[in-house]
Formats: structure tokens, sequence, C-alpha cells
């Protein structure tokens, strides 16, 4: 698989990961066009023997993350309202209410801890399974699958 095949088919899967990890957008596409970056000057590394090619990438991903925070080591605002001046179609009132909605989940994703956090960004935004995820994180299936549920319910009871 060439390059701009692999942007085309992850970037979506890898942007909302890191979205939903980092919590902050404008971070997310940031950290999301390092690792794209790193996969193209690493790419002749990867080998399937090793592992899948989902394993290999978002080993890359987790590590930018940390990455750019050790060298950021600043505390930044996401100014999401700008998503509110794009015409969508949609009128102020559905506007409003998607952006309220949009902050409750925010907020409750920001009550997790972070491991929880981070299988739903895996799950969720990575779509990945959670074989790949117990890989990744050097844990059972069985455990992500329970630290998931756990943390599906804390998500329901706080958007509750």
């Amino acid at each position: 698989m060439n390059f701009e095949d692999i942007f085309d088919k992850y970037f979506d899967r890898v942007y909302r990961f890191i979205n939903i990890k980092t919590l902050n957008h404008m971070d997310a596409e940031d950290i999301a066009l390092l690792v794209f970056e790193k996969v193209n000057n690493k790419l002749d590394t990867y080998s399937p023997d090793k592992s899948s090619f989902d394993t290999w990438l978002f080993s890359i991903v987790k590590n930018e993350i940390a990455s750019f925070y050790r060298k950021k080591q600043v505390t930044t605002i996401s100014i999401d309202t700008a998503s509110l001046l794009v015409d969508t179609g949609q009128s102020p009132e559905e506007i409003v209410q998607m952006s309220d909605e949009r902050s409750d989940l925010r907020l409750a994703l920001a009550s997790l801890n972070d491991r929880e956090r981070t299988i739903i960004a895996y799950r969720y935004g990575a779509d990945m399974k959670n074989t790949d995820i117990g890989d990744l994180l050097g844990i059972s299936s069985e455990n992500v699958g329970v630290v998931l549920f756990r943390a599906l319910k804390k998500l329901k009871a706080e958007l509750t």
C-alpha cells in the first residue's frame, strides 16, 4: 500500500482517536499531521510479521501524542465555537443544540480517567477491535471489554 492510500484510508480514524484522547480539535489536527509525516518517513520499516498495520500505526499515534505534549508544555484552550462560523445549512437553534451536546460529551469524556478515555478513543475514534486495543495496551481483550463497559456506564451517568 502506498502512502496516499494509507492517508486516505486512515486519516479520519487517526484524527477521531486523537480528538477524543486530547479533547482539543486543533491539537488533534496538528498531531494527526505529525503522525502521517512519521508514517511516510518510516513506512519501509513496517513488518507485517511483527504486528498488524493498525497496531503499528496506532503505536506511532500514541508516541506522537506523548511527544507533542512533552514538547508543548503549555496549557491550551480549544476554541470549538469557531465551528459555528461554518454554514451547515442548519438553523441557529439546531447549531446551538448540537454545540451543547458536543460540549456535554466533551465534559463527560473529560470526567473519565486516562485509561478509560484511551480505550474509548481506540474503540470509537479509531474503530479498533478489543483484541487490537489489548495488543496496543498490553492487556487482554476481555479486560478492554470490561474497561469499555464501565467507561460507557460512567458516560451514560454523566450525560443523564
